[in-house]
């Protein structure tokens, strides 16, 4: 599968949301992915037999849906290139959604309920910039059969896990009015209920929906966002104390194609958790005080470059660039992935190695055409850089930044990126 580009994405979405018809706005023509990112005179090598091919990494959705049908967290689970593990990535339910044009923030999860979970789908994979291999909504039983097997998971609470239920009065009231019997509809009554106290505790696997579908009435889901977070990590920490080595021979070379299957495949390998930074969106842009955030596009970018890259879709028009940091250092690369898409090169493959950090950026080209149009602004943003010929193709990356000192000074000195350079368009 391959994710729609941006522009086309949007208005795809509101044709979704407004009922209209949206076969006609399928992109016509080449569709950018991780995979097969060049076709111009720039990417002469991309099609080298002796290219490197970047590990398939697929990447799943899951929405969890409570009683009434409403969204109540959204997970992408990306498989290790091994075939078993990978990371869980988690990210508001609430957040801002793309739009094609103006208007006030809107919640991706809102789409859901307008429109299915086609629309969903749609939101998640242009505010991800991912093309998503399965995607499915899970209700308690559902969620139940997803984590039937698991062991015990220890997590902690910042405070009580609290959901509220809509209950019906019983028997109806019957009220008289001037000698005519009237009968009173009766109103659910809201009643909040704790489920879980504050503090650290032991959930069996039974329990785990819980944490995914509680919700209490009014609660800004930034509040529940940290108690979503421990239940993966505590599963991440359970699954690793359980496992035994597998035999790479034994492990399905195919993609999962139901999110359940996907998400075992994950829960049987080493697990890296992440959840998305973000913001809670105010002023003019949020007037009707909605819970919607705003996600830190260049942190997404580091993240699903790093874990998911062959999923990626990238604008046409970008330079696919391979990023490697010595740094171990999520600050210095997610800066290293701000100030190269300033100049219109776009991240598709982030390294964090161990090598000790050269004195200066190095910049390695595929086509001397991709200096031409980097050099004149690239040191105006990331500092000194060398620039030598590519080494070693990677299939579908035009070029490759290995960050030197020389970055992590120039950033230091200089946080601010020139407003000259060239802020990276849409399709």
């Amino acid at each position: 599968m391959t994710a729609i580009p941006s522009k086309q994405r949007k208005m795809l979405i509101g044709a979704l949301l407004s009922g209209v018809l949206a076969a006609a706005l399928l992109p016509i023509g080449a569709v950018f992915g991780a995979r097969a990112l060049l076709t111009s005179s720039s990417g002469s090598n991309v099609d080298d037999d002796s290219a490197l091919k970047i590990p398939s990494t697929p990447a799943a959705m899951l929405a969890t849906v409570n009683d009434v049908g409403h969204v109540t967290s959204l997970t992408t689970f990306v498989l290790d290139p091994s075939g078993v593990g990978g990371t869980i990535i988690s990210l508001p339910v609430g957040s801002r959604a793309e739009q094609a044009g103006e208007g006030p923030a809107r919640r991706i999860g809102d789409s859901f309920v307008l429109a299915g979970l086609e629309a969903l789908t749609l939101e998640v994979e242009g505010l991800l910039d991912v093309s998503l291999s399965t995607a499915e909504a899970l209700n308690v039983q559902q969620l139940g059969e997803a984590f039937a097997g698991l062991p015990d998971a220890e997590v902690s609470f910042d405070v009580p896990l609290i959901n509220t239920s809509l209950e019906m009065p019983d028997p109806a009231s019957t009220t008289t009015a001037r000698g005519t019997a009237t009968t009173v509809e009766p109103q659910p009554i809201a009643r909040d209920n704790e489920v879980f106290p504050a503090g650290a505790r032991s959930l069996a696997a039974s329990e785990f929906p819980i944490v995914l579908l509680a919700q209490r009435l009014n609660e800004p889901e930034s509040a529940r966002l940290p108690r979503i977070k421990s239940l993966w990590e505590g599963i991440a920490r359970a699954t690793l104390a359980t496992q035994t080595e597998s035999d790479p021979a034994n492990v399905p070379t195919e993609v999962p194609t139901s999110i359940v299957e996907f998400m075992k495949r994950v829960f049987a390998g080493r697990i890296q958790v992440w959840q998305m930074s973000h913001a809670l969106v105010e002023g003019d842009a949020n007037p009707s005080n909605s819970d919607v955030y705003a996600l830190d596009p260049f942190e997404v970018r580091m993240i699903m470059a790093s874990v998911a890259p062959s999923s990626l879709s990238l604008p046409a028009e970008a330079i696919p660039v391979q990023l490697d940091s010595p740094f171990n250092d999520a600050n210095v690369t997610r800066a290293a992935v701000e100030r190269l898409s300033s100049v219109g090169l776009s991240v598709a493959l982030i390294r964090e190695t161990a090598e000790t950090p050269e004195k200066n950026t190095v910049f390695y080209y595929s086509d001397q055409v991709i200096v031409d149009v980097a050099e004149r602004q690239l040191e105006t943003v990331i500092g000194m850089v060398n620039f030598q010929q590519l080494r070693q193709s990677v299939e579908g990356i035009g070029a490759h930044v290995v960050l030197g000192e020389s970055f992590r000074e120039f950033v230091t000195a200089n946080p601010v990126i020139p407003t000259t350079t060239i802020v990276q368009g849409e399709q």
